[in-house]
């Protein structure tokens, strides 16, 4: 990217306000497929509640579903590309699509929705990564630049097709930081990576659609860096530009759509990018919220209406967020709460190989104090920073997260979060293949913390990657390998996809005995 446009944002930003107006490590991708369940047993914590096996058979590595009706659903399959249907609790062998897909690390088939008005409006929403070969594979650089997608397939009865009349979204995918940009060609990464997609989507209560998408590696705008991550000229992203947020670019944001794929002239950022103008400003108007380092959950409290973002961290500082519109997360200048900003740099910078995966901007580089650290915010018009509402001093990986609404498991679930994990204990052991649950507080604005003292600052300082201290009130489930996806069925019980046991897991209230 050239100076101009990073000056273009900034300048813009100053005459709107002035007008008053306004994980180092690979997550799911480490798991290939896996015959056997987790290496502990799968279990429930609390005795008021079970778990069974709903599907445990005929799955290749699972990650999301999506219930059509009592006891049917949608199953999508990472690595194969298919979306498997499930007829009165029977998995049906033929898949009902068949995408082909890359699935290199954290690609692959990724998020499911189903329309608010489904079926009497029969559309499928899929977010996918596309292969550049047309058929199924692991190849990392096997896929277009522009190869993660948001389509919507028409639901026939039988199968899925693809619907000529929806405006596909088509979102960054390759991460070339192992290219050289001219005049820095010393700043290169070992090799290509395909993390950090993102992947969940999901409808609001708006009926608006909700798209979720990792930093991809990049360092730019939406990363809070306006000049990108170099020190010196030429301020570029990488060998295809940035780092202005362009259709090429843009990384680390929430979007919100039209369920026609079209873009709400209720998004935060539409007149801005209406000002700017362009590819990049066309691109600034679908985004909700930024400065998100990647996340594998994201969920509506079916009460309040709002928006809860899991998001992992590198080595420090998983956090769960409540998205308001405009937010920006603060990374890459901070993960964690603002306040712990000392504690951000000297994990980042001293512990588990003192890297943030990316050559091109050190930890080092992090700030040392939290006002420091906003003053390097890149704040478009109307943006606000907001810290987590809850952290995790050393990463936990979490990953799929869904509410609970009604009493079917008890009342004392209704409007319980829960949290899967994006690593299997058999992985990392520790608090690998976790479930957590999660109360708010009674203005279901924040979480409710009142029953560990230990956690009134929000934070659990937990002593280690993958360690439980701190988080002992909050863990619920153990043994559930990687848990991309937690949803509540029809049936008001909960299940939970597990991608590395290859099944799908119910938890319902306990039976008497």
């Amino acid at each position: 990217m050239s100076t101009t446009c990073a000056e273009t944002i900034l300048v813009t930003t100053r005459r709107v306000r002035a007008r008053s107006v306004l994980a180092a490590s690979v997550l799911l991708g480490t798991a290939t497929s896996f015959a056997a369940a987790d290496t502990i047993p799968v279990q429930i914590l609390d005795p008021n509640l079970q778990v069974s096996t709903w599907i445990g058979a005929g799955l290749n590595q699972p990650i999301g579903i999506a219930f059509t009706g009592s006891d049917d659903a949608f199953i999508l399959e990472k690595a194969t590309g298919q979306v498997k249907r499930v007829v009165d609790g029977v998995l049906q062998a033929a898949p009902v699509l068949d995408l082909a897909v890359n699935s290199a690390s954290e690609r692959g088939l990724l998020g499911i929705a189903l329309h608010p008005h489904f079926p009497a409006v029969p559309f499928v929403y899929i977010r996918w990564t596309e292969s550049a070969t047309g058929a199924d594979t692991t190849v990392v650089s096997e896929v277009p630049l522009l190869g993660n997608r948001l389509d919507r397939f028409t639901w026939d009865g039988t199968s899925l097709r693809l619907d000529p009349n929806f405006r596909t979204v088509r979102l960054r995918a390759r991460q070339t930081d192992n290219l050289p940009v001219p005049g820095h060609e010393d700043e290169v990464n070992p090799v290509e990576r395909g993390n950090h997609n993102g992947g969940p989507i999901r409808f609001g209560p708006d009926g608006k659609l909700y798209v979720v998408t990792g930093d991809l590696g990049r360092r730019g705008h939406m990363q809070n860096l306006v000049l990108g991550p170099f020190e010196s000229r030429p301020f570029r992203d990488d060998t295809y530009g940035g780092p202005q947020p362009d259709s090429e670019h843009l990384s680390g944001v929430i979007q919100r759509f039209n369920d026609d794929g079209s873009t709400p002239a209720s998004n935060p950022f539409y007149f801005v990018g209406a000002i700017i103008g362009g590819d990049t400003g066309r691109t600034l108007q679908t985004v909700f919220s930024y400065g998100h380092r990647n996340s594998f959950g994201m969920a509506f409290d079916p009460y309040s209406r709002n928006l809860w973002l899991t998001e992992n961290g590198d080595d420090a500082f998983s956090e769960l967020n409540r998205v308001v519109p405009g937010m920006n997360g603060g990374w890459i200048q901070a993960m964690g709460p603002l306040s712990r900003i000392a504690e951000f740099k000297q994990i980042e910078t001293t512990m588990l190989g003192g890297s943030l995966q990316q050559v091109r901007y050190l930890p080092t580089r992090i700030a040392d104090t939290p006002g420091s650290a906003r003053s390097r915010m890149v704040m478009l018009p109307g943006a606000s920073y907001v810290d987590p509402q809850f952290s995790w001093r050393y990463e936990v990986a979490p990953a799929g997260a869904g509410f609970v609404r009604g009493d079917v498991l008890g009342s004392g679930y209704d409007g319980s979060l829960w949290i899967g994990s994006a690593r299997a204990f058999s992985q990392v052991g520790g608090t690998g293949g976790s479930l957590y649950r999660l109360r708010l507080a009674p203005d279901r604005l924040a979480v409710d913390v009142g029953a560990d003292a230990r956690l009134a600052d929000r934070v659990a300082d937990n002593l280690g990657k993958f360690d439980l201290t701190e988080s002992e009130t909050l863990l619920i489930g153990s043994g559930f390998g990687i848990t991309p996806a937690i949803e509540q069925g029809p049936d008001g019980n909960l299940y939970v996809v597990s991608l590395s046991d290859n099944a799908v897991y119910r938890i319902s209230r306990a039976t008497a005995p």
